[in-house]
């Protein structure tokens, strides 16, 4: 089990928030356009990019209609990967992306945003208008799709994402779940 402590260093290293301010500054233009839009702030669909995909860096190389193909056969989640495979073939229909260029992780997770073939359909956009979703090469498709995703979600741009708290001196520690708790009941 990961503590907020142990987690942030390994998935938010210095180095990526540098380079997290360093692609806010050089997009601007383009997230402050689809941020307006959408009502998602910038930096919170760039710090998706960032986790999901290292800026668009580690996409995955795998055949996605090839990898959902067998994870449909597979015998665990059969029903699931059934849905996947035929949004595949839908996203292709649609002409969003070629064959060739349809590649994403060995589990069906595919572009920069890491979308799943039903996320694609319920979520992708068209962010700069060329009539494609091209969520593997075309940083407005990307941003937007992030951003509506966000926002279909329950996003509220009137919130962030959290707060660190801290608490007095003489706050009683009977009421911090004890750590290795599997849950309220033990509190």
């Amino acid at each position: 089990k990961e503590t907020l402590d142990t987690y942030l260093p390994k998935r938010v290293p210095e180095w990526k928030v540098k380079k997290a301010r360093e692609a806010y500054k050089e997009n601007l233009p383009l997230l402050t356009e689809i941020s307006k839009k959408y009502r998602v702030q910038a930096r919170f669909i760039v710090a998706l990019w960032a986790l999901e995909t290292n800026f668009g860096k580690y996409q995955g190389k795998m055949p996605i209609l090839s990898s959902i193909a067998t994870l449909s056969y597979d015998g665990r989640r059969e029903a699931f990967f059934k849905k996947q495979l035929f949004a595949s073939l839908e996203i292709l229909q649609q002409g969003h992306i070629s064959k060739d260029r349809f590649v994403g992780s060995w589990a069906g997770a595919m572009g920069q945003c890491q979308f799943i073939p039903t996320s694609f359909l319920a979520y992708a956009q068209d962010g700069d208008g060329d009539g494609k979703k091209d969520i593997w090469g075309n940083r407005a498709d990307v941003f937007a799709s992030i951003a509506n995703y966000l926002k279909r979600e329950g996003w509220s741009d009137q919130k962030t994402w959290g707060r660190q708290v801290k608490l007095p001196g003489n706050f009683d520690k009977s009421h911090i779940m004890p750590k290795g708790s599997k849950g309220r009941k033990q509190w």
